[in-house]
């Protein structure tokens, strides 16, 4: 949610890079398509050499006429690629500064593409597909360094997608139909069933992978009724799901308009705003995405466009809402892992006190419940039925608190409430659903080691009031343990490695076999009811048996004298 909103309003780039030295040159020969040259780097911690090739197409440039419109393969090409060098990615409104610069001598649309890591091209290994960003609006491939999980013995493969208004705008119609960027994902999948066997991959072995935004669209492909059968085979939820509100839009050409508008579109015409949209310079449509979220977003969930799933209309992705599919849905479940850190809603409540509460604790104008409101209308939206608002309300607050709360009081169970709304319930809905059909291949967890880091950095240096309250075991942590990135967190400690080669075992055994191993002389327990068991991720690892407790994670810490409460608050 930090992401969602605060980098939407003010554009925070966080630049990342990976270290790599480029010792040979791999080359690859892709049937019907043409030569790959990559180049060679190194795993982190026994230095093995890994076969990379980076921002390889898949799909041909999206823009004029194809604009927000399913994507087409990519046309063969003569002579050696180089594949050793990365691009942009795909325009974000984070890039904006960089993209202003090339925009004149270079596509910026041109972005359809992925990075594929192997250690071996000739052999037949596990295929992971990590799906990057959080909000649908941001991201790249470089989010997801191979230097950890090809420690073992398993291909890494990032695909790019359409970002915001590009990926996801709707009015509607077959021209701006809508999910273009979940038909993005699914033609990279087809391009990684047809071509992984050249690296060393298994094509019937596919385990799709992603935090918040990318687990969404994970979740999504295994319910959509446009997915083919077979084309993955396994799926990993970090912090999300398709059942996310944040990310279902009910008027998306309400939106559309409004972004339109504001890029220089402002027919009422439906056919000569589609028409506009498509022709216009891609800087305005990112500049008017930008306007508009930048006043519609402190509005609170389902006040904005351009980064939602279209549901109903021609795409054919939604044919009706998320959560009435996947009840429905009884054939296509999938052997699942997920979960979410401890104190997920830190990101969230860190967001809305920087900005919406402009760095001030407001008790003088607000009592507990007015705190509960204005967190669920910044997690959920209305939420007009409010039973899940209204068990957590009830679990996690008291009534004195709920009348006369001050923030401080409320600081524990607000971030419970909003790390509960927008990321565990969603997690654990969707694997409840999947365990019902897949007892035995469904598993859950949820993330709580406290390392050296926090994935985001300077916690309290993003703007300039400081937060009253520290990170916890914040929003993607468990990512540290999975990939170096971004930068500040590449040097891990000793005891911070020994948890990542526990994760990097977990993660890769589920994507060989479907059954994650712990190494602690532990067996993590599939789940067998609505509320586990789960594998509590510390130091030492253990399980729990009742999921709900970790929607009160943080007020049970506070109870213990854990706080994450600054003493100065």
């Amino acid at each position: 949610m930090r992401s969602r909103r605060c980098g939407l309003i003010f554009g925070i780039i966080i630049l990342c890079s990976s270290s790599y030295g480029l010792e040979d040159s791999p080359i690859v020969s892709l049937p019907g398509l043409g030569i790959l040259r990559g180049r060679t780097i190194q795993t982190a911690w026994t230095h093995r050499d890994v076969h990379q090739f980076v921002d390889v197409k898949y799909g041909e440039s999206p823009t004029g006429e194809n604009r927000f419109k399913p994507p087409l393969p990519v046309n063969s090409w003569d002579g050696i690629r180089d594949a050793t060098k990365n691009g942009l990615g795909c325009p974000s409104i984070l890039s904006l500064d960089d993209l202003a610069v090339h925009a004149e001598s270079i596509d910026i649309e041109d972005c359809l593409s992925l990075t594929i890591s192997t250690r071996n091209l000739t052999g037949k290994q596990p295929v992971m597909v990590y799906i990057h960003g959080e909000y649908l609006f941001e991201g790249n491939n470089l989010e997801a360094p191979p230097d950890y999980l090809l420690e073992k013995d398993v291909v890494l493969v990032v695909p790019q997608y359409r970002l915001g208004p590009f990926g996801f705008l709707s009015t509607m119609t077959n021209e701006i139909p809508g999910n273009a960027g979940v038909f993005d994902i699914i033609l990279a999948l087809h391009w990684i069933q047809t071509f992984i066997p050249h690296f060393g991959g298994d094509p019937d072995s596919i385990t799709l992978f992603g935090q918040v935004g990318g687990a969404a669209i994970a979740h999504l492909l295994t319910f959509s009724p446009v997915v083919p059968k077979n084309l993955f085979h396994r799926v990993i939820y970090h912090s999300g799901s398709a059942l996310m509100p944040i990310f279902l839009s009910s008027q998306p050409t309400k939106f559309t308009r409004d972004i339109a508008a504001r890029s220089g579109c402002r027919s009422k015409n439906i056919d000569t705003l589609n028409k506009c949209l498509k022709t216009i310079p891609a800087i305005d449509v990112l500049r008017g995405f930008y306007k508009h979220a930048q006043e519609n977003i402190p509005e609170g969930v389902g006040s904005y466009g351009g980064v939602q799933f279209t549901v109903g209309g021609p795409s054919g992705v939604l044919p009706q809402n998320p959560s009435t599919m996947v009840h429905m849905n009884k054939n296509n479940s999938y052997p699942a892992m997920g979960g979410a850190p401890r104190n997920a809603g830190t990101r969230a409540m860190k967001e809305i006190f920087e900005v919406d509460f402009s760095g001030a604790i407001p008790d003088e104008i607000y009592s507990g419940v007015d705190y509960i409101n204005h967190i669920t209308l910044q997690s959920v939206g209305l939420d007009d039925r409010r039973l899940m608002t209204a068990y957590l309300t009830k679990k996690i607050f008291t009534l004195d608190m709920i009348k006369n709360g001050t923030f401080r009081a409320m600081l524990p169970g607000l971030v419970d409430l909003a790390g509960t709304l927008l990321h565990k319930s969603s997690v654990l809905y969707a694997l409840q659903r999947n365990a019902k059909f897949l007892p035995n291949k469904t598993f859950l967890y949820t993330f709580d080691y406290k390392g050296q880091y926090n994935r985001y950095p300077d916690f309290d240096a993003d703007f300039d009031v400081k937060t009253p309250f520290t990170a916890g075991v914040s929003l993607t942590d468990e990512n540290i343990y999975l990939f170096p990135y971004p930068d500040h967190v590449q040097n891990l400690n000793a005891i911070d490695v020994e948890v990542a080669k526990k994760m990097v075992d977990m993660w890769t055994s589920f994507a060989k076999n479907g059954v994650p191993t712990v190494s602690d002389n532990l067996q993590w327990p599939p789940m067998d009811n609505q509320n586990g068991p789960y594998l509590k991720i510390n130091e030492p690892i253990s399980v729990g048996q009742n999921y709900f407790d970790e929607f009160a994670a943080t007020v049970r810490d506070e109870a213990k004298g854990i706080s994450i409460a600054k003493k100065d608050i």
